[in-house]
């Protein structure tokens, strides 16, 4: 039975556990919440999702793709319209803005959600926009991808924290937003097989295909977190 306050004081305990470690030994993986709904609310659909959905036979793919995540509880942590985003350079790469995974790669993105889910519901990650989730080969490639990416699989986001132009007071939060991620990926990250790196774009990727974590020049020497 769902229980409020009991949410709340698990909220609570997990909060005060990263705000107050001072050591990051491995732990135990977090309990996974249910999300703060006024997130996923306040979030505006783009005319050009509505425009795309209503072409060929996109919405019923997005439905089907919106089904699944519903069965394994991970529907709304990111809103579709971001979830089914290519990447930024679609429109250069002549691509569509929007595709939805083949179905044999969508629980690829089940764990990586479940990390998003907690750290939004833990306020570790407030406001951040995903701007690319699966690419396809040809879309990876154009979009200066590795061979090796994640995207390809379905298990990987790229977001960016705050708005598209920042502001100095908007950059003073995503320094502050970026160390809560690296404590959250030193403590939990073993266990979550989660990659965590960020780019000189100002991007930032997470995924669950293993536990590591670089910067700039993708390597780890340039890692925020080390």
């Amino acid at each position: 039975m769902y229980n409020p306050q009991k949410i709340k004081r698990t909220l609570l305990a997990l909060t005060l556990t990263m705000s107050g470690a001072s050591t990051f030994a491995k732990q135990p993986a977090p309990l996974i919440v249910t999300p703060i709904p006024s997130y996923y609310l306040t979030k505006k659909i783009p005319s050009s999702y509505f425009l795309w959905v209503s072409q060929k036979n996109h919405l019923q793919k997005v439905k089907a793709y919106e089904d699944f995540l519903t069965k394994h509880d991970v529907n709304n942590v990111i809103p579709t319209f971001e979830l089914l985003r290519t990447a930024r350079d679609w429109k250069q790469c002549g691509r569509e803005e929007y595709l939805v995974p083949p179905k044999e790669l969508w629980e690829n993105q089940v764990p990586t959600l479940k990390v998003f889910r907690y750290l939004t519901a833990t306020k570790t990650l407030t406001n951040f926009e995903v701007t690319s989730a699966y690419r396809d080969f040809q879309m990876n490639r154009c979009a200066g991808g590795a061979v090796s990416s994640r995207h390809i699989l379905n298990a990987a986001m790229d977001f960016r924290i705050g708005p598209e132009h920042p502001t100095a007071k908007d950059y003073t939060n995503i320094e502050k937003t970026k160390f809560k991620l690296c404590q959250f990926w030193k403590q939990y990250g073993p266990d979550l097989k989660m990659g965590l790196g960020t780019y000189s774009s100002g991007q930032i990727h997470i995924d669950t295909q293993g536990y590591r974590t670089w910067g700039p020049d993708h390597t780890q020497t340039s890692s925020i977190c080390l």
